[in-house]
């Protein structure tokens, strides 16, 4: 897997594994020499001298204006490249959306707030929080260890005092 610069954002691409792809670079690189040149010959060899190999790989894709017409090009020869997306452009993915990857939850100071969902779905629907976000930190940890776990409140008092929880001062 090489990242690599290009203007102010970065791209993504598989290089040294499968064979088939080996080849399909070295044509679209125009280096087919490489196919044959002993350091680069296997996937073992291309791993072993792989400080050469990015450096021929980031040579290239230093020709190239952006992010996006490198990936073009890859992509058009058949070789898995991706550009690097931002926070941002991540939240804002259409794939991101269409997993609903990133619900909005109520906060008790600001409003709503995005959140990251759980990864996975079940029975086909997104996993999202069933309250809203935490105020503070420890807001949580007195019901969950009274009402789920059966602490006695001396117990978490105990537990606060030898911080070994984060508890709020007001139940």
């Amino acid at each position: 897997m090489v990242v690599h610069r290009i203007g102010d954002r970065y791209a993504a691409l598989q290089t040294v594994g499968a064979p088939h792809l080996w080849a399909r670079l070295v044509t679209l690189i125009g280096r087919p020499e490489l196919s044959t040149d002993a350091r680069f010959s296997t996937p073992a060899a291309r791993r072993q001298n792989w400080l050469a190999l990015l450096e021929i790989i980031r040579s290239w894709l230093d020709g190239f204006g952006s992010v996006d017409e490198a990936v073009e090009a890859l992509s058009r020869a058949r070789i898995p490249a991706v550009p690097m997306l931002s926070p941002e452009e991540l939240i804002e993915h259409p794939q991101m959306a269409a997993r609903a990857a990133f619900p909005e939850v109520a906060h008790r100071t600001r409003g709503s707030v995005r959140v990251t969902a759980t990864p996975f779905h079940v029975d086909g629907r997104p996993t999202h929080p069933d309250g809203p976000a935490p105020f503070r930190v420890g807001e949580a940890t007195r019901p969950v260890l009274v009402d789920f776990l059966g602490y006695t409140p001396e117990r978490v008092e105990a537990l606060r005092q030898r911080k070994a929880v984060e508890v709020p001062d007001d139940p």
